[in-house]
């Protein structure tokens, strides 16, 4: 143990605290809404509504949760959001109100986007460079955990979702605060250095610039193709997932095929977080983007052209999940090597933004496409169309990397 490095212990502390903090705002407080429309005789709209506070709180609260990151020390940042996430889930137990309720998921956002993704991959940027892939597969990892343990806390309460708040904020004090312990800002506060050791410079890489600022990732064509990429994979991923039911539904599955199925996909997700995060530390990083999506996309086509055999519906679900949790990892990946300068945590800021905004954008456009014809099944061709376009636009950042050019500029320069 002597001479295994300090950050694969960190690591191992942040992946608890990200399956805690997303674990209990995505899924967890999924399972407790049902029961609180009881409790407070919430219409769909209204009851709909929570979730919707909660991420475009987080969508706006990201770029200064990054803003904050290169100015203060992370581990203050994270506190802040643990000790705040580990409070509410408790008080939310005395809520009486909607009103309340809606106060309470605007906070909660808040603490997601301090003790979150944007303060993980800040870290995970410092303390890994050739193992940056990896690390950040274990990390987000954390998310299907979370999604696996925190639901069966929940339900542990039966009827009574005011104890299942007791029953989670126990638990999440256990996995979010003990882990603060462990968090160092960089390596060089205990004199070691990312990784642990030097490695020489990989050929398939393409480094970051180091005084890359924000206002220089604005005035980069090659900036917004990223957002393009990231955004069009949030709409899909997110927009699915919280539809996932009802197009179950739709295909004439039940609630418990619904959720086997989800489990399927889930498992296949952990398993392509861990195998697209170690590729990326071997092979060129828009390659393995683009082999990404083609396998989430593979799995939306067969989804929306096949027959809905449960076989088929199960080999859906383990490409597309296989596919998914690839594309949520390298896409992490992919913007801390391209920004990896000291401004860094104020560019993910603006790409969480993104993604939250899209999430979003997808859950209300599936959903709508859904109302209007009957089916979701030109939802699932939007979501393939969409996916060529994150394709295309992958293979042009990659371009204009290895050109060291602005690749759009270039083209139309050509053009006169």
């Amino acid at each position: 143990m002597k001479n295994v490095f300090y950050g694969w212990f960190m690591l191992a502390g942040l992946t608890l605290m990200y399956a805690t903090t997303n674990g209990v705002g995505a899924y967890a407080l999924t399972v407790m809404r049902p029961l609180q429309i009881k409790s407070f005789g919430l219409d769909p709209q209204s009851a709909a509504f929570l979730p919707t506070l909660m991420f475009v709180t987080i969508a706006v609260t990201s770029p200064f949760v990054g803003w904050l990151l290169d100015r203060w020390n992370p581990r203050t940042i994270i506190a802040i959001g643990a000790f705040g996430a580990t409070g509410l889930i408790f008080l939310q137990a005395y809520i009486t109100s909607y009103s309340a309720l809606c106060v309470f998921y605007v906070l909660y956002g808040i603490c997601m986007s301090l003790a979150g993704i944007i303060s993980f991959m800040y870290l995970v940027n410092k303390w890994f460079h050739h193992y940056k892939g990896l690390a950040t597969g274990i990390v987000i990892l954390g998310s299907s955990l979370g999604g696996i343990i925190f639901p069966r806390i929940a339900v542990t309460a039966g009827s009574e979702w005011q104890k299942a708040c007791m029953f989670l904020g126990i638990m999440s004090a256990i996995l979010l605060l003990p882990p603060l312990l462990l968090i160092k800002a960089e390596p060089a506060a205990i004199g070691t250095v990312p990784d642990g050791a030097h490695f020489p410079e990989r050929p398939n890489t393409l480094p970051g610039k180091p005084d890359l600022s924000l206002s220089d990732a604005f005035r980069s064509h090659t900036f917004y193709l990223v957002l393009i990429v990231t955004a069009i994979l949030w709409f899909c991923i997110k927009g699915y997932l919280q539809n996932h039911g009802f197009v179950m539904k739709d295909l004439g599955q039940t609630p418990a095929t619904a959720a086997a199925l989800l489990g399927y996909f889930s498992v296949m997700a952990i398993a392509g977080k861990l195998f697209f995060g170690y590729l990326s530390d071997r092979i060129t990083k828009e390659y393995i983007m683009v082999s990404a999506i083609c396998i989430m996309a593979a799995g939306f086509f067969m989804l929306n052209t096949l027959t809905a055999s449960i076989f088929l519906l199960k080999a859906f679900a383990l490409i597309a999940g296989f596919g998914f949790g690839g594309a949520f990892t390298i896409i992490q990946v992919w913007v801390a090597s391209i920004y990896c300068g000291k401004r860094y945590g104020s560019v993910l800021g603006i790409v969480i933004m993104i993604d939250e905004l899209a999430g979003s954008a997808g859950m209300i456009v599936l959903g709508t496409l859904r109302k209007a014809t009957g089916s979701f099944s030109s939802g699932l061709e939007l979501m393939l169309a969409l996916c060529v376009v994150a394709i295309i636009s992958a293979l042009l950042v990659r371009y204009s990397r290895k050109e060291g050019s602005n690749f759009l500029l270039a083209f139309s320069k050509s053009k006169k």
